[in-house]
């Protein structure tokens, strides 16, 4: 039962993994007195709890006031195993151990919390008709869908209720539509429309066949290291995807590998979520997540943004893409491990492990490219996205590589 673990496949904390020890008692919730402490603002704080015994594992839901679900039903004391997910909030966590069959974070989606995006599955929004739930975050749902006009697969993306009854906040999701709308770049997820529709407020994006790069770094942790030419790749496309947004004068700000899409016929990288990191800029997301509390998985953001301060720039891109490509090639983002505070303290002092410790065959140029993203000072990063790709591109001419 050593090996077993918790993992976090889709949330705020997406990436995060906490060790399931034999005879010990993980607590799961908001609360410092927590020993898997979340950011989820929807997780109560003490939410639930596994006792790890013997050959079992025994899911105690602490009186939490959103309830607890395990794969799609709600759970308040039941005995879970390897590959069952667990629903808190706006949290999906899974129970991984050896053996388990590979699962990517879209299939493995349940039915989200009452109201949540499984409400909507075979319902109609503008004329998008929707199938399925792909993925669920602190701030929106994205759901798989058919445009009928178009006869064309989507994924709509639904703004939660929180931030879709707002004036202001529409107001400036309508600004931002239309400053990301123009935008296009093969490897930027491209915006096909956006509205309000009764209550819901939503964006219809292109659909990726394919896989996060969350779900390929999950994959290296049970059939071995990815080409760090496949990593290579990946990290001049989202560079290019970073120069365009840059170009036009935005800042994704949750650089994650939740929101990079592999599609399958090509490996063409792209990457999501592009309007949305501009429109949810308001002062609705600071009253949601409470003031100073952190947004995104927190193994990849970069450390001026564990400061709490939200003046950042391209260089926090930058850092973030870094950390993701890390992940790639090791199998473990730069930093992790321990609380919330912990962590934190190993993003702004630690220095990550060399990845060529990891998997020897990296190429010497690429792995110091890498590493400089992961400095602590953004001003020893490199400066501009152009920056990046220029030598990227440079080395992918010195190894003879097609990107």
């Amino acid at each position: 039962m050593s090996s077993l673990k918790l993992v976090i496949i889709s949330g705020p904390d997406a990436g995060r993994s906490f060790a399931l020890e034999d005879g010990a008692a993980l607590t799961v919730g908001r609360g410092q007195d927590t020993n898997a402490q979340l950011t989820d603002p929807h997780c109560s704080r003490q939410h639930f709890q596994l006792q790890v015994a013997e050959d079992k594992i025994l899911l105690k839901d602490l009186g939490s006031s959103s309830g607890t679900h395990v794969n799609g039903s709600p759970a308040s004391e039941t005995r879970v195993g390897p590959g069952d997910v667990i629903q808190i909030g706006q949290t999906q966590l899974r129970i991984e151990g050896p053996g388990m069959a590979e699962h990517t974070v879209a299939a493995q989606a349940p039915p989200a919390a009452a109201g949540g995006g499984a409400a909507l599955v075979g319902t109609q929004i503008h004329h998008y008709e929707i199938t399925r739930v792909l993925s669920q975050g602190s701030t929106s749902v994205v759901l798989h869908a058919r445009d009928s006009e178009k006869n064309r697969d989507v994924a709509l993306k639904v703004l939660l209720p929180e931030l879709a009854t707002d004036e202001e906040e529409m107001q400036r999701f309508i600004r931002a539509m239309k400053t990301m709308h123009p935008i296009r770049h093969p490897n930027i997820i491209r915006i096909y429309n956006a509205g309000k529709t009764n209550d819901h407020v939503w964006v219809a994006m292109e659909y990726v066949d394919g896989e996060s790069v969350a779900a390929m770094i999950e994959r290296i942790g049970t059939v071995g290291m990815l080409d760090w030419r496949d990593a290579f790749r990946i990290c001049v496309h989202i560079a290019r995807a970073l120069n365009e947004a840059f170009e036009h004068k935005i800042i994704h700000r949750n650089i994650t590998p939740e929101n990079i899409l592999v599609r399958t016929e090509d490996k063409v990288a792209k990457l999501g979520d592009m309007m949305l990191a501009k429109a949810l800029e308001g002062t609705k997301v600071e009253q949601i997540t409470q003031p100073g509390q952190l947004i995104g998985p927190i193994p990849f953001m970069p450390p001026e943004r564990t400061l709490g301060s939200s003046d950042v720039d391209c260089r926090a891109d930058i850092y973030s893409l870094g950390a993701t490509v890390y992940a790639l090639l090791t199998g473990r983002p730069p930093v992790e491990g321990g609380n919330l505070p912990e962590l934190i303290m190993k993003i702004r002092d630690e220095t990550p492990q060399r990845p060529k410790d990891f998997q020897l065959a990296i190429d010497d140029m690429f792995e110091g490219v890498v590493l400089r993203m992961l400095e602590k000072r953004p001003e020893e990063r490199f400066q501009e996205p152009a920056d990046l790709v220029k030598e990227l591109e440079r080395i992918a001419q010195f190894q003879n590589l097609k990107t």
